[in-house]
């Protein structure tokens, strides 16, 4: 019973920026992998406050490469500004998900006779 193993390769990064007087971000990127799948979760938050005349500029991203089986993938994006008031304010997260998946025996390539170890499970 020859074949090839199912591979799945799941990369997720993120990046914030911000730019004013007072500034937050945080960024969190996090993968898992098990024969027949992988799923990966990336987030990134960046928030900027101008106290003197001037625009606060944030920046979240988050990328994803998925490679293999079948893929299931969701990217959400949301900026805000309060450009007026005595604190100019501005916000921008991002979020991805995606996970990889597939058929097929994970021990095919392994010449074995089942994926119970020769009858041993």
């Amino acid at each position: 019973m020859a074949g090839s193993i199912d591979k799945f390769l799941v990369d997720v990064s993120s990046t914030a920026l911000a730019l004013g007087d007072r500034t937050m971000t945080d960024t969190t990127a996090t993968t898992a992998a098990w024969p027949g799948g992988a799923i990966g979760v990336a987030a990134a938050v960046a928030v900027a406050q101008d106290t003197a005349p001037g625009t606060p500029e944030t920046s979240a991203t988050t990328d994803v490469i998925a490679t293999g089986g079948s893929m299931t993938s969701s990217s959400s994006h949301w900026s805000v500004d309060f450009p007026y008031g005595p604190t100019p304010t501005s916000v921008d997260v991002s979020l991805t998900w995606v996970s990889v998946h597939g058929g097929g025996d994970a021990f095919s390539g392994y010449d074995l006779v089942s994926s119970s170890l020769h009858g041993l499970l």
